[in-house]
């Protein structure tokens, strides 16, 4: 009999379009919306070198740390700073200045003086470089300044040791847009929702005559609840592994080398949507829109207090009323993708994946005991 009543389910959900709109097609449209939009936002933010001129005056070749300075800063790489253009008189620098082929140059006299047409980031960068440069000489000849020759020594030996003294375990890679497509994979667990809420009416001999004929039927009103549940779980936990694809292999976002606890993830993640979708089905006599209404408004709040439309909103709601993070699981989602995209260890993550559970267990025993309850007069 559970066999039949499962089999029976998976062909009901699949053939439920408005279903299968709300919990993939929607999920994918939004997820290509955001990397639309957000692919242009990083594009932007990229660091390009600064364009500007050095006089190459006798000055300029006696003041050999200055040399070697610039000369680090604009090696071509992902750290390059500045791109520099050597001239020989400042009258060429000038002219550069003026067709805007270069932001500022730098010309050595008694000290290094900086020359811009404009002010903005790229000559504050410019003279941050110059105020680097002299803090970090006048450290030197201050330690050069003492008379204790041991520790001058030792000093100036642990200046000139490329050693690493932290070690940076971070995520080298770190992107806040991600955040958007955490709670997008938040939204969507939660969207199991509505398998749950239909599941309700498996169980409800007054919202379906199918749910009738089981009522009325020996089968155990847990046992028809359990296999309609199952249905609505694998097709969601399948959609939502096809989002994860599209998401990584279409899109190219970056969710890190965690694929194995991602699913381990989205899998509790789509139990607790159905969970919810389940309590919100048994729970009240409020008609099919109603109930759709509800699911939408809490799983939209969810994810806006996750971060989805702000992308710090989290930590603000953190910062203010935490217990709303601890219990609003898309926010519990999100936390546990932001864990493995940035942490190093593991317990922060199933911490989240425990707060899951107990949350999926919760509802599903409210619901349990809702369906118990009633009893009808006629079917």
């Amino acid at each position: 009999m559970f066999k039949h009543l499962f089999i029976n389910r998976l062909k009901v959900l699949l053939r439920t379009k408005p279903m299968i709109f709300w919990t993939l097609i929607f999920p994918i449209a939004l997820g290509t919306f955001f990397n639309l939009a957000f692919s242009n936002l990083t594009a932007e933010d990229q660091f390009e070198p600064i364009n500007i001129a050095v006089v190459e005056n006798e000055n300029y070749r006696n003041e050999k740390e200055f040399v070697t300075l610039l000369e680090n800063i604009s090696i071509e790489n992902d750290d390059q700073v500045l791109n520099i253009q050597y001239v020989k008189s400042e009258e060429e620098a000038k002219d550069k200045l003026k067709s805007n082929d270069i932001k500022g140059y730098y010309i050595v006299n008694e000290k290094i003086d900086i020359v811009v047409k404009t002010n903005g980031v790229e000559q504050t960068i410019m003279k941050y470089v110059i105020d680097n440069y002299y803090q970090t000489y006048s450290i030197i000849e201050n330690i050069y300044a003492f008379d204790i020759e041991a520790f001058k020594i030792e000093m100036i030996e642990s200046l000139n040791e490329e050693g690493q003294y932290f070690k940076d375990v971070s995520n080298n890679n770190v992107d806040f847009t991600v955040i958007y497509f955490y709670t997008l994979i938040g939204m969507t667990c939660m969207y199991g929702s509505f398998f749950g809420m239909d599941s309700a009416k498996e169980t409800e001999a007054n919202l379906s005559k199918r749910a009738a004929r089981i009522s009325v039927s020996p089968t155990h009103k847990l046992k028809a609840l359990i296999a309609s549940l199952l249905g609505g779980f694998i097709i969601a936990y399948i959609e939502i592994v096809i989002l994860l694809v599209y998401l990584i292999f279409a899109l190219g976002i970056d969710f890190g080398n965690q694929t194995i606890w991602i699913l381990l993830l989205t899998f509790v993640g789509i139990f607790a949507g159905i969970a919810f979708g389940t309590l919100v089905g048994v729970s009240n006599r409020k008609g099919e829109g109603a109930k759709t209404a509800i699911l939408l408004t809490v799983t939209m709040t969810g994810s806006f207090l996750a971060g989805m439309m702000v992308w710090n909103m989290k930590y603000i709601i953190a910062t203010h009323a935490p217990i709303i993070n601890k219990i609003n699981p898309v926010a519990i989602i999100t936390d546990a993708l932001y864990t493995l995209y940035y942490y190093n260890t593991l317990d922060r993550y199933f911490i989240n994946i425990i707060n899951l559970l107990v949350l999926s267990i919760i509802l599903i025993g409210s619901s349990y005991f809702f369906i118990r309850r009633k009893k009808y007069d006629s079917i």
